[in-house]
């Protein structure tokens, strides 16, 4: 469990498959610009337990109080580079341009340095999700390629 000051970031179980996570997949401004999609709560379950069996995938749910309202996964974490590859969901659309990316990026990745080493964090975001890109900006990314679709994006942890 990761606390920062406003959320805790605890491992996803199982339980945390719900009906209110499976629409996030659903509302436009999230499915079009994420990779993974569920159908049933069933594929959703399936999905945690996958990610949570894998060594070098951590899925954390965010929750504001006990309100779960978003994911963060890093995946693959490599501990020869030392880098971990991000994604980030924020599905309760209420907690958008409040800060949380900022927040809990930064109390992740400072849990991934002291606990697995990892130097820097990797992100790939589609170019046309402006805000995404302007909020990973202001918390030290930089872009280091470009491509017709998207950006990729680098931030060190030292």
């Amino acid at each position: 469990m990761i606390k920062s000051k406003r959320f805790t970031l605890k491992r996803l179980t199982e339980e945390d498959a719900s009906n209110r996570y499976l629409g996030w997949f659903e509302e436009s401004n999230t499915s079009a610009f994420i990779s993974y999609t569920s159908s049933s709560v069933k594929a959703l379950k399936d999905y945690i337990t996958t990610k949570n069996a894998d060594p070098t995938c951590l899925l954390l749910g965010i929750f504001a109080d006990e309100e779960h309202i978003g994911n963060i996964k890093y995946e693959p974490i490599d501990l020869v580079s030392k880098s971990a590859t991000m994604g980030i969901l924020l599905g309760e659309t209420q907690w958008r341009g409040k800060g949380v990316a900022a927040e809990v990026i930064s109390a992740s990745a400072n849990f991934l340095a002291a606990n697995h080493g990892v130097e820097c964090i990797l992100l790939g975001v589609d170019k046309s999700n402006i805000p995404a890109i302007n909020a990973y900006k202001k918390i030290g990314f930089e872009i280091t390629e470009q491509t017709e679709h998207g950006l990729f994006m680098r931030k060190s942890l030292q």
